[in-house]
C-alpha cells in the first residue's frame, strides 16, 4: 500500500528565508537549528545560523571559548550538558585514533558540530537552558558512573568559569535586540498576585517582554475563587492564556507581511491562529471558562453586601458599615414599607394565620421592650461614667 501523506513538511525540507542576527546574511530556514522554545515559536528556528553557532564561539586557534559558548546557549535558549560535551569529544577521538587530548582541543568546530547534533536528538530537543540548569548541566539518568560524572563536572565547570573575573570581555554579541521592558505598578501587582495565588511562576520560561502580557491576561481570571480553587481548571486557563499569546504573536507577524508577496506565510500563520482559537473555544466550553458558557456560581459576588462581608472576614475594619444609619435611611424605610404593603395586598390569611401573627408580634414587642430597657440602663451607666471622667478632668485642670 502507498504511504499516506500527512501533509506536514519535514524539518530538513522547510522552505523560506531568514536573516542571521550574527552574520546578517539571508539564509534558508534549514540553515538554522530547530527550536522548541516559546521565544522562537513562529518559525521554530533560532535566530543564529548553524555556521555562526560554531564559528562565533571559537578562539583564533580554533579552540572553544567556553564563556562565549555559554552566552550563545543562553541567548538561543539551548541546553548546556557537560556529559554531552564530553561525549562529543569522545566521539571525535574515536573517529581519529591518532589524535590525543591535547590536539583535540584545536578541533573546536567539529566538537561543537557533534554537540549541536546531540542536543537535537529526541530526548533533548525540547529542553532549554533552564531545564539543563535545574539538572546541574548533567543528565541525571546517563550511564556514567558517579566517579566519571564527578570528573566531567569538575573539568567543565572550571572551563566555563575561566573568565569569571572579567566576563564582559568574552560575552558574545549575537545582534539579538534586547528590548527594555517597563513594568507599571499595576503590572507588577498582577504578577505578584498571580504567583502568590498559584504558588509558582507559570510563565517562568518566557522572556521578559512576553511575561507582562501573560500576567495581565491572567489577572482577571484569578478574581474568580472557583478558578483558583480548582487546580485542573486553573491549568486550562493557563493554556488559554498561552494560546492567546500565540494568537497575538501571529496577528502581529501577519500585520508586518505583504498580502501579495507573503500570501503563503500569511496562510500558514492564519491556519495556526485558527487552530489556537478552536482549541481555546473547546477548553472554554468544557470547563465553563468563557463568558458565554460560564456557570452562575459567582452570582452576587460583585454586590456591595458580598464585598463588605469578604472584607470583614479579612479583618478590614474600614469595611464595617453603620447599620443604624442604613436601617433608618429613607431608602431602607421605603423598601420596608413597600414590602409590607405588598404582603397585605396579596397575602390571604385565615383566622389561624392571623392569630399566629398576633402572637408573634406580641412576643417580638416584649423582646424589643426588654432589649430597649437593657440599652437604657447601659446608657444610664455610661452617662454616670462620663460625668465622673469630666469631674476628674475639671479637678485636674
Amino acid at each position: 500500500m502507498p504511504t499516506k501523506k500527512t501533509g506536514a513538511t519535514p524539518a530538513n525540507k522547510q522552505k523560506g528565508k531568514k536573516v542571521c542576527t550574527c552574520c546578517k546574511k539571508n539564509k534558508n530556514l534549514v540553515d538554522f537549528y530547530l527550536s522548541y522554545s516559546p521565544m522562537y515559536s513562529l518559525d521554530k528556528r533560532i535566530p543564529v545560523c548553524k555556521d555562526c553557532c560554531k564559528t562565533s564561539v571559537l578562539n583564533d586557534d580554533n579552540t572553544i571559548n567556553y564563556i562565549k559558548f555559554k552566552s550563545l546557549l543562553m541567548q538561543i535558549d539551548k541546553p548546556l550538558y557537560y556529559d554531552l560535551l564530553a561525549s562529543s569529544e569522545e566521539s571525535l577521538l574515536k573517529e581519529n585514533s591518532y589524535m590525543d587530548e591535547n590536539a583535540l582541543k584545536y578541533r573546536g568546530k567539529e566538537i561543537l558540530q557533534k554537540y549541536f547534533t546531540l542536543i537535537a536528538m529526541r530526548q533533548d530537543r525540547q529542553r532549554n537552558w533552564a531545564d539543563a540548569e535545574k539538572e546541574g548541566h548533567m543528565h541525571q539518568n546517563n550511564n556514567r558512573t558517579v566517579a566519571e560524572k564527578s570528573v566531567i563536572i569538575n573539568k567543565y565547570q572550571e572551563l566555563f568559569n575561566l573568565s569569571q573575573d572579567n566576563p564582559n570581555n568574552d560575552i558574545i554579541d549575537l545582534g539579538i535586540k534586547k528590548k527594555i521592558i517597563k513594568w507599571s505598578k499595576e503590572d507588577k501587582q498582577n504578577m505578584k498576585y498571580a504567583i502568590e495565588v498559584i504558588g509558582y511562576d507559570p510563565f517562568e520560561d518566557y522572556p521578559e517582554e512576553n511575561r507582562k502580557f501573560l500576567f495581565n491576561s491572567l489577572s482577571p481570571y484569578l478574581e474568580d475563587d472557583d478558578n483558583v480553587e480548582d487546580a485542573y481548571k486553573l491549568s486550562q486557563i493557563l493554556q488559554i492564556i498561552k494560546n492567546n499569546f500565540q494568537i497575538d504573536t501571529c496577528d502581529k507577524k501577519m500585520a508586518r507581511l505583504d498580502p501579495l508577496k507573503d500570501a503563503e506565510s500569511i496562510k500558514t500563520l492564519s491556519d495556526i491562529k485558527n487552530k489556537l482559537v478552536q482549541s481555546n473555544d473547546k477548553i472554554a466550553k468544557e470547563n465553563e471558562i468563557s463568558v458565554k458558557n460560564r456557570s452562575n456560581k459567582d452570582a452576587g459576588k460583585s454586590t456591595l453586601t458580598y464585598l463588605m462581608r469578604d472584607l470583614r472576614e479579612k479583618d478590614f475594619d474600614k469595611a464595617e458599615a453603620d447599620y443604624y444609619d442604613q436601617l433608618k435611611s429613607k431608602g431602607t424605610r421605603w423598601a420596608v414599607e413597600i414590602s409590607q404593603k405588598a404582603m397585605l395586598d396579596h397575602c390571604i390569611f385565615d383566622e389561624n394565620d392571623k392569630k399566629e401573627i398576633y402572637e408573634t408580634q406580641l412576643k417580638l414587642i416584649d423582646e424589643l421592650n426588654q432589649e430597649l430597657d437593657k440599652k437604657k440602663e447601659e446608657i444610664r451607666l455610661l452617662l454616670i461614667k462620663i460625668d465622673e471622667l469630666n469631674a476628674i478632668i475639671e479637678k485636674g485642670s
